[in-house]
């Protein structure tokens, strides 16, 4: 099988609870979101490259960092290549980590995969998206992600996770409040965060204050 790609390299993580750990990046081409603050526009702008799964997989263990995240633009638009080639990273013994938007359902994920499902919010200019059944299919080890652009951002996500649904198996340590690069500042967001005692994980993008717009690390 083929998946569509628009670029594949070794990198720090940037994002999840993982930020900082070594991990080679396969980011998928094609998006069904246009949110007001994406920084990888070009997966969804430039058409990529048709790769075999075994090519990828190759790639993947001659990295020799153990680890893959598989991304976007949105991933689960090829949902099939990437069950395939989940599989096969964890036939060879590779963690698995998946990215995706939660506007697509995540039922034929393998347990085994961590998601890291971003919630949209208001200011993402992409809201209600966000898959009714997901929180569903979620495991202890999955993550939610929220980017704020704002306060009011930050009051939406609040007060949807005061009353998410509790089938939800995610950990309250599992979910991240980080502020959309260049549209809302880190202290606030963590002095907000503060003052009403979440119990949530403040989070920061590592790639961001690392190498700012840089592309490709």
């Amino acid at each position: 099988m083929d998946c569509r790609v628009n670029e594949t390299y070794g990198c720090l993580l940037g994002e999840s609870l993982d930020a900082g750990l070594p991990a080679w990046l396969i980011r998928f081409s094609g998006c069904n979101l246009a949110c007001t603050y994406c920084d990888t526009r070009y997966a969804s702008e430039e058409p990529g490259s048709l790769v075999p799964v075994s090519s990828l997989v190759e790639q993947a263990v001659s990295s020799g960092l153990g680890r893959v995240l598989i991304t976007g633009g949105e991933p689960l638009l090829q949902s099939d290549a990437v069950i395939e080639l989940s599989l096969a990273l964890n036939h060879h013994g590779i963690e698995v980590l998946l990215e995706t938007n939660g506007s697509l359902p995540l039922d034929s994920v393998p347990p085994f995969v961590t998601k890291i499902v971003d919630v949209k919010t208001p200011g993402a200019g992409s809201n209600p998206v966000f898959h009714p059944r997901n929180l569903d299919l979620l495991n202890p080890h999955d993550q939610l992600k929220f980017v704020l652009t704002s306060r009011s951002d930050y009051l939406w996500a609040r007060e949807s996770l005061a009353i998410r649904n509790p089938q939800s198996a995610v950990r309250n340590r599992n979910v991240l409040f980080s502020p959309a690069w260049g549209s809302l500042a880190p202290s606030e967001l963590a002095s907000w965060m503060l003052e009403d005692r979440l119990p949530y994980r403040f989070h920061l993008q590592l790639h961001k204050v690392l190498w700012g717009e840089k592309r490709g690390v």
